[in-house]
């Protein structure tokens, strides 16, 4: 599952290399929304207070972001099954949440700068939450509910603060 999340990750970067962007500087918002099969969403987004919402249900859904600057915001919902989403940000006093209902969806999000918060919510079975923070005074929270869960969480910096829940039904 590990190979898997860096290979969607990787992936992702190449989406954002190759792919049409959504490119804004300030005070912007995108709102996207799929429904299907193998789905795929790439969204760059550079500047301040900046907001993504995006929307998948279905099967093998993939999206991959990047946000650049200051109080940026991405919203992620997957509902389905064998989903990613993988969410990078730069800067600082940025924020992520990344909701998925299913089995067996991926979450990857990584953050450097300062002031960063990410939260990721997960229920069903054999989900994956991959984070990654970098600075100070950070915070992420990550909530499985389910069987079969797994969380990797990074931090580096200082003042960081980290919250992991598990639990079955």
């Amino acid at each position: 599952m590990l190979k898997r999340s860096l290979l969607a990750a990787s992936l992702g970067l190449a989406v954002l290399a190759l792919a049409p962007t959504a490119y804004a500087q300030s005070r912007n918002s995108i709102e996207i929304r799929q429904s299907g099969y193998a789905n795929e969403l790439a969204a760059r987004v550079d500047g301040h207070r900046n907001r993504l919402s995006l929307e998948q249900r279905g099967v093998r859904q993939f999206i991959s972001t990047l946000q650049d600057g200051t109080r940026n915001g991405a919203q992620v919902s997957q509902e389905g099954g064998d989903n990613q989403a993988g969410l990078s940000q730069q800067g600082r006093r940025n924020r992520v949440v990344i909701g998925q209902e299913g089995w067996l969806n991926d979450a990857f999000s990584s953050q450097s700068g300062y002031g960063n918060v990410v939260g990721v919510a997960q229920i069903g079975e054999g989900h994956q939450a991959i984070t990654h923070q970098e600075g100070s005074n950070n915070a992420l929270g990550v909530i499985q509910i389910g069987r079969g869960q797994f969380t990797d969480v990074h931090q580096s910096g200082s003042g960081n603060v980290t919250l992991v829940i598990q639990g079955g039904f």
